[in-house]
C-alpha cells in the first residue's frame, strides 16, 4: 500500500502524501478531530479545520480517489456515474406510490460524494426557507441575512468557456450571489436551441395574465426569490466539473496536519471509556475495509464530525447505539441514546421525465449514441474544454409556485412565497439511454415541496456499514405530491403550447402519449416516477426533543458527536441543494472553531 501512495504522489498535480489507503499506514492513532465521509460538507469541514495548524485531522472516506475519472470530470457526462464504482449503488425498498417498485438511489462512492456524481446545479434557495430553518432551530444564525457571507465565502462566478449567445450578468445579478470562494460555478458554456425558446416562452407567460405570473423569467434564482425560468448557475470552472473535491479537499492537501484515509467503511462510532458527563460520550470511530476484515480504532481529543450523508450518517448512528430505543432493541443494540428521529423524516424530491419527439437533428441523442461522435467531442472537450461537453446535460430550469387555489382545504408545505413547489428541468434529448433513431425533448417536473416522507432503517445489526440500509423514500405516498404532479404536467403542457415551440415539437412519446385523462396520468406517473437524487433529514435538527441535533449540529443526549451533511436539513429545500450544504458547511466550521476556541474565524 504505501508503494501505490507513492506512485499516487508522483502521478498528481497536487500533493498527496497524506493519502492512505490503509489503516495501517496511518501514522498515528489519535487526532484532535476526526471527519467521517469526504463528501460535499466533509471536505469543507476538513479545508477550514485545517486551517487551525495547532490541530491534527483525519478524514476518513469509504469510497475511492477521483483523480482522473472522466465521467466525474467532464459535465455532460454526470449522469453516467450511477451503478458504477463511485457510486454506493443503493436502492429503495419496493415504494408503494410507485407501485412498489424499487428504484436506484444514486450517492457518491469517492472523494467529493455526491457533488462528484450529481448534476452540478448551484441554488442558494430562497429567503424564505434560510428564516424557516431560523425559526424551527431557535438561531438567528441560520437566518437568510445571517447567512450571506458564507456565499461570498464558497463560490465564485467565472465566465462561460464557449458560448457566445449568453446575455452577459446583468449589472446585480449573479455576481453578486457568488465572491471569491473555492467553488467555481458558471452559467451555460455552450449554446443550444431550446435555450431561447424556454426564454421565450416564460416570458409570453409571464405576460399572460391568466397565468398569474407562475411562470415568470429570471436572470439569477439566487437573489433569495427562487422563482422563475432561466439559466441556472452550474459548480463547472472553465468547463470541468468543480467538486468539493476539486474546490475543498485538493488545497488542503499539502497542509502536514491533515491526514486522509479512503477505501475505508467507519462500521460505529465508540464511547470513552472514561467520562465524568452524565451523557454517554463518544470520541473513537472503528473501522473496515471489508465485512470480515480487520478492525482498527482511531481517537479523536475534541469531537467526531459525522459527514456520512443522509444515508450513511444515521447507519452509523444506529449501530453505535443512538436512535429509537425500539429499533436498537429489535436488533440486539446496545442503547446508548433515545433519539426518535434518527433515520426518520427523510423527505425526497420526485419527478416524472415527459419526453417528446422533436423536429430537430441539433438535440444530443446522436452525442449519446453515436461512438465516433461521442469520440469528437470528447477530443474537442480534452483539447480546450469546450463544446457540448463543457456542459452537464441541462443547464437551463424553472422553479414554479403551484397555483393559489390548489390550496384550497389543504396546507401549502413550502417554506413561503418565494419558494418554489415544482420545477421543470429541460433536456436537449432523451433523458436516459435514447431510442435508435429519433430525436427528443424531455421535460420533467419535479415536485419540491412534498408531503411525502420516508425513512432509513437498519436491515441488520451484524454487517455493519458493509450491509445497506432500508431506503424508503415514501414516494408519492401522499395524494398531496401527487395532485402535485398532475397540476405539473398540465403546466408542462401549457408552457410547451406557446409559439416558441410551433413547428418544434412534433408530440408526446411513448406510454404519456396515450395518458390523457387524471386517472391515466396517475397510472402513468406510479408506473414512472423516479427521484432526483436530493433525500435530505435523516437526523433533523430542531428545538424539540424529537429532533436529532441541535442548532450548533451537536447530536442531542451524548457528547462529542457533531452533524455537518444534508441529514441535518429540517425541511427539504425547495431547489436543488448542494449549495445549501456548502453553506450550511462553512457555518459549522465557524461554529466548530468557535466552540473549541480555534484560530481562523
Amino acid at each position: 500500500m504505501r508503494l501505490i501512495a507513492s506512485l499516487i504522489l508522483l502521478t498528481t498535480p497536487f500533493a498527496r502524501a497524506a493519502l492512505f489507503t490503509n489503516p495501517n499506514d496511518v501514522p498515528v492513532k489519535r487526532y484532535d478531530f476526526i471527519i467521517v465521509g469526504a463528501g460535499t460538507a466533509g471536505n469543507v469541514i476538513a479545508n477550514r479545520l485545517s486551517e487551525d495548524s495547532s490541530k491534527k485531522i483525519l478524514l476518513i472516506e469509504a469510497g475511492i480517489d477521483d483523480s482522473g475519472i472522466l465521467n466525474i470530470e467532464v459535465p455532460f457526462f454526470a449522469g453516467r456515474n450511477g451503478q458504477t464504482a463511485v457510486d454506493w449503488n443503493y436502492t429503495t425498498v419496493p415504494q408503494t406510490g410507485l407501485f412498489n417498485r424499487s428504484v436506484t438511489v444514486p450517492r457518491g462512492f469517492v472523494l467529493g460524494g455526491s457533488s462528484s456524481i450529481n448534476y452540478m446545479v448551484y441554488n442558494r434557495g430562497s429567503l424564505d426557507l434560510w428564516n424557516r430553518y431560523a425559526a424551527i432551530t431557535g438561531d438567528s444564525g441560520w437566518s437568510w441575512n445571517a447567512m450571506k457571507p458564507y456565499w461570498k465565502r464558497t463560490s465564485t462566478l467565472v465566465p462561460p468557456t464557449s458560448n457566445p449567445f449568453l446575455p452577459p450578468p446583468p449589472a446585480n445579478n449573479p455576481t453578486l450571489s457568488n465572491g471569491n470562494g473555492p467553488v467555481l460555478v458558471t452559467r451555460a458554456n455552450y449554446p443550444e436551441e431550446i435555450h431561447p425558446r424556454i426564454i421565450n416562452a416564460s416570458k409570453i407567460l409571464e405576460a399572460d395574465a391568466t397565468q398569474d405570473g407562475r411562470f415568470r423569467y429570471t436572470d439569477d434564482v439566487n437573489t433569495g426569490n427562487s422563482l422563475g425560468f432561466g439559466y441556472i448557475q452550474e459548480a463547472n470552472g472553465h468547463g470541468q466539473r468543480c467538486s468539493s473535491a476539486v474546490a475543498y479537499l485538493r488545497p488542503a492537501m499539502s497542509r502536514s496536519n491533515l491526514d486522509v484515509l479512503i477505501n475505508t467503511r467507519v462500521t460505529k462510532l465508540l464511547k470513552k471509556k472514561v467520562s465524568f458527563s452524565p451523557e454517554p460520550s463518544f470520541n473513537g470511530v472503528e473501522v473496515a475495509q471489508s465485512i470480515d476484515g480487520p478492525r482498527y480504532t482511531f481517537r479523536a481529543t475534541d469531537e467526531i464530525v459525522l459527514s456520512a450523508g443522509v444515508i450513511g450518517t444515521p447507519q452509523i448512528l444506529l449501530l453505535s447505539g443512538i436512535g429509537p430505543r425500539n429499533e436498537l432493541v429489535s436488533k440486539g443494540i446496545h442503547v446508548y441514546a433515545h433519539s426518535p428521529d434518527v433515520g426518520k423524516k427523510c423527505y425526497n424530491h420526485p419527478l416524472l421525465s415527459l419526453r417528446f419527439t422533436v423536429n430537430s437533428n441539433n438535440t444530443f441523442d446522436d452525442a449519446n449514441r453515436d461512438p465516433a461522435l461521442q469520440q469528437a467531442l470528447l477530443s474537442q472537450w480534452q483539447a480546450n474544454r469546450t463544446g457540448l461537453f463543457s456542459d452537464g446535460p441541462s443547464n437551463m430550469l424553472g422553479f414554479m409556485r403551484l397555483p393559489d387555489s390548489f390550496f384550497n382545504g389543504t396546507s401549502d408545505p413550502s417554506s413561503g412565497p418565494r419558494s418554489a413547489n415544482m420545477e421543470m428541468v429541460f433536456f436537449n434529448g432523451y433523458s436516459g439511454v435514447p431510442p435508435p433513431q429519433g430525436h427528443y425533448f424531455t421535460l420533467t417536473p419535479v415536485i419540491l415541496s412534498p408531503k411525502s416522507f420516508g425513512s432509513v432503517t437498519l436491515a441488520s445489526a451484524e454487517g455493519d456499514t458493509f450491509t445497506n440500509p432500508l431506503i424508503d423514500f415514501g414516494l408519492l405516498s401522499n395524494n398531496f405530491d401527487v395532485s402535485a404532479m398532475l397540476q405539473a404536467i398540465r403546466d408542462a403542457e401549457t408552457f410547451i403550447s406557446t409559439s416558441p415551440w410551433t413547428g418544434y415539437i412534433i408530440g408526446p412519446y411513448g406510454d404519456f402519449a396515450n395518458a390523457t385523462t387524471d386517472e391515466q396520468r396517475i397510472e402513468f406517473m406510479r408506473r414512472n416516477a423516479a427521484h432526483i437524487q436530493h433525500p435530505v433529514g435523516t437526523a433533523r435538527m430542531g428545538r424539540d426533543d424529537q429532533a436529532v441535533t441541535d442548532s450548533r449540529l451537536k447530536v442531542r443526549g451524548v457528547k462529542g458527536i457533531r452533524i455537518v451533511d444534508s441529514s441535518v436539513f429540517p425541511k427539504i429545500p425547495e431547489c436543488q441543494p448542494m449549495a445549501v450544504l456548502y453553506a450550511l458547511a462553512e457555518r459549522a466550521a465557524d461554529i466548530i472553531k468557535e466552540d473549541h476556541g480555534m484560530s481562523g474565524l
